[in-house]
């Protein structure tokens, strides 16, 4: 950094006091030459003005310096604190989305839980229902059959009474002819049939299986079906 000119005009006082020849009596006086002397203090009394305003402007534009600064640094705090309120409620906005879209997935998850359970017990009231519609129309063809059966029985025993009927008349009719026409040959016929008959009356059981005691319970289906 440069000297000052007050610097300089002190620093030749300075000089030139040490260049004068002291006295002989007293060695730490010296002799002065008043003109010079005076000399370089009217140029340290010219200097000193100017100095002056120079370092006064200094200190004023460091005082502008140091305010502008300080100002700044206000205005840096400020800002800092507005972008950490903004932080914060954005983190904040953040954290509630977060909450609220939990909120929208447990909610979702339920319903769609609620749906699938209903339609589940839906569809399985819907194959009862249809389990059981169709074991009331295989039931009502059972009655029909078993009817349809039981008539038809009834008209085929009837005709094959009949027919035996028949056929025994026209045995006995042909019986009384052969027992006139050729009565050693009716006679042998007769006993070979009565032990034929006997032979059979003994291999046959007593109480042979009936097939009209079968019934198919009208829950039968369900139980398979399940």
């Amino acid at each position: 950094m440069n000297p000052s000119r007050i610097e300089q005009a002190i620093d030749e006082i300075y000089n030139y006091v040490e260049s004068c020849k002291p006295t002989k009596l007293y060695p730490n006086k010296v002799i002065v030459e008043r003109g010079e002397l005076y000399d370089l203090l009217d140029e340290l009394r010219l200097c000193a003005p100017e100095e002056i305003k120079r370092y006064q402007k200094i200190i004023t534009n460091r005082d502008g310096i140091i305010s502008e600064a300080r100002h700044q640094a206000e205005d840096m705090v400020i800002q800092a604190k507005q972008q950490t309120a903004q932080i914060l409620d954005q983190h904040e906005i953040v954290q509630t989305a977060y909450q609220r879209a939990e909120e929208i997935m447990k909610q979702a998850t339920e319903e769609a839980r609620r749906l699938v359970n209903a339609a589940t017990e839906e569809s399985e009231q819907m194959h009862r229902a249809a389990l059981m519609y169709t074991n009331n129309l295989l039931s009502e063809a059972q009655s029909h059959v078993e009817e349809s059966l039981k008539e038809t029985e009834n008209k085929n025993r009837m005709l094959t009474s009949a027919l035996k009927n028949s056929i025994q008349i026209m045995r006995s009719n042909r019986e009384e002819l052969m027992s006139q026409l050729e009565p050693e040959k009716y006679a042998k016929q007769k006993a070979r049939e009565a032990a034929e008959a006997q032979a059979a009356a003994q291999a046959v059981p007593e109480n042979p299986p009936s097939t009209e005691d079968f019934e198919v319970p009208e829950d039968a289906f369900l139980k398979n079906a399940k």
